[in-house]
């Protein structure tokens, strides 16, 4: 399939590190592109099957469970950027050391996170968090506390990711995130033939079945051709915790902060609207997040190329593509005007109904996503390098006011829905600004000692 994809677009005339990036970027589109098609086929069965409060009561479900993935404190990411690096260096017993280590603190985390929660999930209401009736979910505490524990297990396997980005193989990753849509969708399907799909079978579906794949293709990697960064108790170093977790924290700080930004936004929008309103936010959400969804698909090889670029010296590159992927976010911009456009016959062909989405939602859509776009080049290329203590202290800024922003606007403007979106753009707008400052100053400093250390190598 990758000779296919690069004689196809041409990507075997690319030299050394582009032609990988290119490759991924490529390989990844198909995969990516066919897991956005699924997601489309999905909303309309989800909503003939359950309808669109059952509907929205799940995504609120799904959204809340995913709060816990947080309490990795960031040791995925300082995984991806520490593997890149012993991976750059040729240090391959250091790289097992890496994954053995961060296998075991992870499982670590996430069991005391299950027992946590076996232990104080007794004094939640969860119909008072979801705002619904008592009685319209039959022993609700009971789903979630099997929900909690699959995303538990689940959020352990998924490190296999990181080691993919690290070896710059974001493309593979993409393919374990297409096999889990691909699976879900087919399970749905056949429950549905057997009229067997209601809401406590699509829950179940939608939480098992990845948690089944990522067990899969990790013991399938981890035989074959990562045999050798194959976590195992005998790796785990304990001396390599402080270099992990410390560069891990500060992701975990920014990681939570998006938690606050983005996984809370079902939560707010039940109690300061209503839990229908979580469906169409939902269905506006996934058609306008078209272009984000590409747009992280052409970032994702960059994170372990510009670890390799950095550490071996090659600013110029570096430059090359981050003034390429700005005008990416350009497009992509102008991508989603088009969108509300052709919003109205998409909708009809899609959903088989005509939703209208309110004006100001959409203007704010297309605002968010193009600073969002703009926000990850930088933010990728300092987390990709281990710099992220600017962006911790914009991101705990935005995290601060985040939600005081959003409840002020919702009840004291006129936005309504979109007063969701535009809270995040206020949230944003610090990053972007720090990120761009900061990642200008390390290429300039970066190419000043390259230039002095060439100029002592001559006169040596």
């Amino acid at each position: 399939m990758a000779n296919f994809f690069s004689k196809l677009f041409g990507i075997n005339k690319i030299k050394g590190r582009s032609k990988i990036v290119a490759k991924n970027a490529s390989i990844s589109l198909l995969f990516k592109g066919l897991s956005i098609l699924i997601g489309f086929i999905f909303v309309p069965l989800y909503l003939n099957s359950v309808g669109q409060r059952q509907y929205g009561i799940i995504l609120t479900i799904t959204s809340i469970s995913n709060f816990i993935s947080f309490f990795d404190v960031g040791i995925g990411n300082g995984l991806r950027t520490k593997l890149g690096k012993a991976i750059s260096n040729g240090e391959k017993h250091l790289g097992r050391q890496y994954v053995s280590t961060s296998y075991f603190y992870v499982t670590l985390l996430f069991t005391g996170v299950f027992l946590l929660y076996c232990i104080a999930g007794h004094w939640l209401t969860w119909s008072k968090i979801l705002n619904i009736p008592a009685n319209e979910v039959q022993h609700l505490d009971r789903w979630i506390f099997l929900v909690i524990a699959l995303f538990s297990v689940r959020f352990i396997f998924q490190l296999i990711g990181s080691v993919l980005m690290a070896d710059q193989k974001s493309a593979i990753n993409d393919s374990i995130q297409f096999s889990t849509s691909l699976v879900t969708l087919i399970a749905c399907l056949i429950l549905k033939s057997l009229h067997s799909l209601n809401f406590y079978t699509l829950l179940i579906t939608m939480c098992a079945l990845p948690v089944v794949v990522l067990i899969m293709y990790s013991i399938i990697f981890f035989r074959t051709k990562y045999r050798w960064l194959a976590p195992s108790l005998a790796y785990v170093d304990h001396k390599i915790r402080k270099d992990l977790l410390s560069l891990g924290f500060k992701f975990f700080i920014i990681q939570l902060v998006s938690l606050i930004i983005f996984s809370t936004t079902n939560i707010l929008i039940a109690q300061l609207f209503s839990i229908g309103d979580v469906t169409t936010y939902n269905i506006a959400f996934k058609y306008y997040n078209i272009t984000v969804m590409v747009f992280a698909i052409l970032m994702s090889p960059l994170w372990g190329a510009f670890t390799n670029a950095w550490y071996q010296s090659d600013v110029k590159w570096i430059s090359k593509n981050i003034k390429y992927y700005i005008l990416i976010s350009f497009a992509f911009l102008f991508v989603n005007i088009f969108q509300f456009f052709v919003y109205p016959t998409f909708i009809r062909l899609w959903l088989k109904q005509d939703m209208a989405i309110p004006l100001l939602l959409t203007i704010s859509f297309i605002l968010y996503n193009f600073i969002y776009c703009y926000n990850n080049i930088f933010s990728h290329f300092l987390a990709s390098i281990g710099q992220v203590n600017r962006q911790v202290y914009a991101a705990v800024f935005g995290g601060v006011i985040n939600i005081p922003v959003t409840i002020f606007l919702a009840r004291h403007t006129p936005l309504g829905l979109s007063s969701i979106l535009y809270a995040n753009i206020i949230c944003l707008l610090p990053s972007s600004l720090v990120t761009t400052i900061q990642a200008i100053q390390l290429i300039r400093s970066k190419s000043k000692k390259e230039i002095i250390d060439g100029a002592l190598y001559n006169v040596v």
